[in-house]
């Protein structure tokens, strides 16, 4: 796991579950139905797993072993038996079928890649070889931004190839509001926006970087193509 950390799930589980018996559903997910979930990195998707994992702890498979980052990043397999929904880091072709119901979320390109690059600074090595040239090689934000991997995060590493129209549900992380309980509707569970989990620490060096209007604007060339990537998304979902 490059992205977040494993945390304690007992104080949250018990909360959530007293939430469950006051919450109305609109519908339950099913016992023969498939969800895949790309947890896309630093778009809420540690939050979600939290909730998932107090809520259908026998029913969730999570797959952490097939970043994109990586070479195995590219396996297909079939959906996890005996499961109803796998979330993880993984291309979504590798569980994509016309029986799976497909979610993600997705972020702000120039927004994650700050995210990603303040968070992995702190982070210890993983083993992930990317993370590793980044520890050893210490880059500026703009050195990392072009990191192929990087570069192209949401148009390539991880959608690359995959029809994004085969979703049939994409939050936002900037209107996480919204769109967390959106997505609990759809499936039948009393998601909620407000549970935040693996933030990545704030320090005057990001909110100096967030602030500088120069910035901002060489990064967002420097990523134009996830720009873009995201731009369509979001415009399509509007």
């Amino acid at each position: 796991m490059f992205f977040f950390e494993k945390k304690n799930q007992k104080t949250f589980g018990s909360w959530v579950s007293g939430c469950m018996n006051g919450t109305p559903k609109s519908r339950t997910l099913s016992s023969t139905e498939k969800v895949v979930i790309v947890h896309f990195p630093k778009a809420g998707g540690a939050s979600l797993l939290t909730q998932l994992r107090a809520l259908l702890p026998d029913r969730l498979a999570m797959d952490y072993d097939h970043d994109p980052l990586i070479d195995s990043g590219r396996d297909i397999l079939p959906f996890p038996e005996g499961k109803h929904i796998v979330h993880g880091h993984f291309r979504p072709q590798r569980y994509a079928s016309p029986q799976a119901l497909m979610t993600t979320f997705l972020r702000e390109p120039v927004e994650n890649l700050i995210s990603i690059y303040f968070f992995w600074r702190n982070l210890a090595d993983q083993g992930n070889p990317v993370h590793g040239r980044f520890l050893r090689e210490k880059p500026d934000i703009f050195a990392f931004a072009r990191y192929p991997e990087f570069a192209c995060l949401q148009s390539e590493t991880y959608f690359g190839g995959f029809d994004m129209k085969r979703f049939d549900f994409i939050g936002f992380h900037e209107r996480r509001g919204t769109d967390i309980p959106r997505l609990g509707e759809t499936l039948g569970l009393p998601l909620l926006p407000d549970v935040h989990e693996n933030r990545t620490s704030a320090s005057d060096e990001r909110l100096a970087l967030e602030n500088n209007p120069a910035a901002i604007g060489r990064l967002r060339h420097l990523l134009e193509t996830d720009v873009r990537f995201y731009e369509s998304i979001r415009a399509g979902a509007a």
